[in-house]
């Protein structure tokens, strides 16, 4: 499925940071997701009862994920798919196993042994332009009893982040976000897992107003992809599900 938002991704001058400048901010949002991560990879490693998985990261942009976690998990076999080249060359030189994708079904640069214990990602699936044929691709590279997750599908945009998107070619990916519904990404996750979920995250800001978060909810803004998070999540089952 060639596509043309992975060509618009490939370009170094796209960047992630440029939407939210504040570093800390960023720093302190990265720590949270290291940690999401590291709860998910524990526990794989507890309910498979092994220390050496093999963990897939779809879209590791510039890699610390990847370093942070490889440095956490040295019994770890990690691997990157990434649209940008200069990334890719960059984490191959750091001896990393990481791939460049210019199309968004992803298990067609595997073979067939090649499949993963826990497959994960953050702001990736709302960024192509089928995600649901995207997303049960992936799901083809998980081993049975495999962990998948991506978290904060929809970046949490404050209005400067919405101008700025709006006004470059960045929103021609984001528009992606709209096709997003959780009843659809929970029927196909159902195919393969009775232990999965599909959920809009409440935009991070609203809860510390409980007045506006009441407003927030009344109005149902918090379904709305653009303004929230959303997270997707499943247990490979093994054996196919009814």
């Amino acid at each position: 499925m060639q596509n043309d938002n992975v060509n618009l991704q490939s370009s170094d001058e796209v960047s992630y940071d440029s939407l939210i400048r504040a570093k800390s901010l960023n720093e302190n949002r990265e720590n949270y997701y290291i940690k999401q991560l590291c709860s998910v990879i524990d526990d794989a490693i507890k309910r498979l009862g092994k220390t050496d998985l093999s963990v897939l990261e779809i879209g590791f942009n510039n890699g610390e994920r990847l370093r942070a976690l490889s440095e956490k998990y040295k019994d770890l076999k990690f691997t990157g798919l990434e649209v940008r080249e200069k990334p890719v060359e960059k984490m191959k030189a750091q001896g990393f196993d990481c791939r460049l994708v210019d199309m968004e079904m992803f298990d067609e640069f595997f073979g067939a042994e090649e499949i993963f214990d826990v497959i994960y990602g953050f702001a990736v699936i709302h960024h192509m332009s089928d995600p649901y044929k995207s997303l049960e691709s992936i799901v083809r590279l998980l081993k049975p009893g495999g962990t998948l997750i991506f978290i904060r599908e929809g970046h949490p945009y404050d209005v400067v982040s919405h101008l700025h998107t709006t006004l470059t070619r960045n929103w021609q990916y984001e528009m992606n976000t709209f096709k997003m519904k959780p009843g659809q990404f929970k029927k196909l996750l159902r195919e393969y897992s009775g232990d999965c979920y599909a959920r809009y995250d409440n935009n991070g800001i609203t809860p510390c107003f409980k007045r506006f978060n009441k407003v927030f909810c009344k109005l149902k803004l918090h379904r709305v992809p653009f303004w929230n998070g959303f997270t997707i999540f499943m247990i490979k089952d093994l054996i196919p599900a009814d």
